[in-house]
């Protein structure tokens, strides 16, 4: 007993440390516009059935948020989303569904508005070389000349509130 008492000790020192006095995370940090390396062609199609590509955002900013309707921080990253294409109607926001079937993308969206564009790759093309996103949610930032700036994976919820001072130092570009 005495034992885990002092476990239970431990946890509670390092858990308050943490809490207390850990600094707050950096802010994201886009990649130099001569070290970041083209966002590769992508052929998806809209849940509406219509082709898209990041052709269609050429000489915007390009907001990616790849995501499944399993994920539940990719749910909570939604309103963020929305909120950031409201914010910027100048700026691209697509979320690329990677769920096998519309409906189940459609369920969703039924329980979570977008006021943004979503993609379908069911076939999971992204997980391929050059993007081999193997993680949820993945955000790719884009400049207006479509090189990739920014890139994070399994981007928690609280990170998306970064994401508008990226859009922000990419738009004064």
């Amino acid at each position: 007993m005495r034992a885990s008492c002092l476990v239970a000790f431990v946890a509670f020192v390092v858990l308050a440390a943490v809490a207390c006095g850990a600094p707050a995370p950096a802010r994201p940090a886009l990649v130099a516009a001569d070290a970041a390396t083209p966002l590769p062609p992508l052929s998806l199609r809209l849940l509406s059935g219509e082709p898209w590509s990041p052709a269609a955002s050429a000489g915007r900013v390009l907001v990616l948020d790849v995501w499944a309707t399993y994920c539940e921080p990719c749910r909570d990253s939604f309103p963020k989303l929305d909120r950031l294409a409201t914010t910027y109607p100048d700026v691209d926001v697509v979320a690329i569904s990677v769920d096998e079937e519309d409906a189940v993308v459609h369920r969703f969206l039924a329980e979570v508005p977008a006021r943004f564009t979503i993609a379908r790759d069911p076939e999971m093309t992204v997980r391929e070389p050059p993007l081999g996103i193997t993680r949820l949610p993945t955000v790719l930032v884009v400049d207006r000349r479509g090189r990739v700036r920014f890139r994070a994976e399994e981007l928690p919820e609280e990170r998306y509130d970064a994401l508008p001072a990226l859009v922000e130092e990419l738009r004064a570009e």
